[in-house]
């Protein structure tokens, strides 16, 4: 097997450890500078923001395995928070990457044929398998399965000329969300380390520099509300962060003592609607699907999603060797 991967979230990066365990070639290609997804980090004054999912659970065993399995002892731990306005959080156990979110699918990645800042715009059909084109319209090789990890608007954009897969994947909803970073000037003694609103414009805020390994201090992502981030999408990132700060400073009570740091547009942020499966195989075309999207909203989806696709390929093709 020689696969293209399009995409280094979690599914992604799921789906090729376990083909590459397998004895598959495996290149992955992404739009951005390195790894990430939802799970994307930013530095930021020699320390890192998780601008992307601020952590994870890991109910299922079998996530848990393939981390400890994949990765550094050092780049997992366990983070506890404390949560306020949600009942019961203060319980629940959850993981960070350290020092960054990040490090998770960049130790994910390990060895992997791996090419960044590479947006993959088209593919077509051939008789040695598919043509990968980048939004340049340079060709960037041939291989013969490929598998699509990016949020459901961006594969239905690839998948077009494919309409059974088209058809399954154009049910999926997703919602966006705007976040900034902001550094408090002052500690904010009362602030929790995640505090979750019923609010208009904000919906959470997470200390970042609570976290393990970070290397910054008073710094927190300001996650606003599905309805304000679709009401604001098409806003420019300084008047975001302008309106995101000020609403900031007045529920944590800074008195205007916050400096932005940064704002960053999730276009496709959280799942709404799922698909309602782990994943899409199409056997006759050599192409699967995966990703969060596919079976709900968490990080966890996402391992699960790009992992059954893996099993189904895997499957599929010691069978037609017999």
């Amino acid at each position: 097997m020689n696969v293209a991967v399009i995409g280094s979230g979690m599914a992604g990066l799921t789906a090729a450890r376990i083909l590459e365990a397998a004895g598959a070639i495996v290149t992955v290609f992404d739009k951005s500078k390195g790894t990430g997804g939802r799970l994307s980090s930013r530095s930021f004054e020699g320390g890192w923001i998780d601008h992307g999912a601020p952590y994870f659970s890991s109910e299922q065993p079998g996530f848990s395995e393939f981390l400890r399995d994949h990765l550094p002892a050092e780049n997992l731990q366990p983070w506890q928070p404390h949560v306020m306005g949600l009942l019961g959080a203060d319980e629940q156990l959850h993981s960070i990457g350290v020092p960054r979110n990040s490090a998770i699918t960049r130790g994910l990645l390990g060895d992997l044929r791996f090419q960044p800042s590479t947006r993959i715009a088209r593919l077509v059909a051939s008789a040695e398998g598919w043509q990968l084109f980048n939004d340049g319209e340079s060709l960037l090789g041939c291989w013969p399965q490929v598998v699509i990890a990016v949020p459901a608007p961006q594969a239905l954009a690839l998948l077009r000329d494919q309409p059974p897969l088209a058809e399954a994947i154009s049910t999926v909803t997703m919602e966006p969300c705007w976040v900034t970073a902001v550094r408090s000037k002052t500690r904010l003694t009362d602030q929790a380390d995640v505090s979750v609103y019923q609010d208009s414009v904000i919906r959470r805020i997470v200390h970042n520099s609570a976290k393990p390994g970070r290397l910054n201090t008073n710094v927190y992502l300001v996650q606003a509300t599905k309805s304000w981030s679709l009401s604001n999408l098409e806003e420019t990132a300084e008047n975001v962060g302008n309106q995101l700060q000020k609403r900031f400073d007045q529920l944590v009570s800074s008195e205007g003592a916050s400096e932005i740091l940064f704002s960053h547009r999730w276009r496709y942020a959280f799942t709404e609607s799922p698909l309602g499966q782990p994943c899409l195989w199409d056997a006759e075309l050599s192409l699967g699907v995966c990703g969060d999207w596919c079976l709900g909203r968490r990080v966890e989806d996402s391992w699960q999603s790009g992992a059954d696709l893996a099993v189904r390929m895997l499957k599929y093709f010691e069978e037609e060797k017999t």
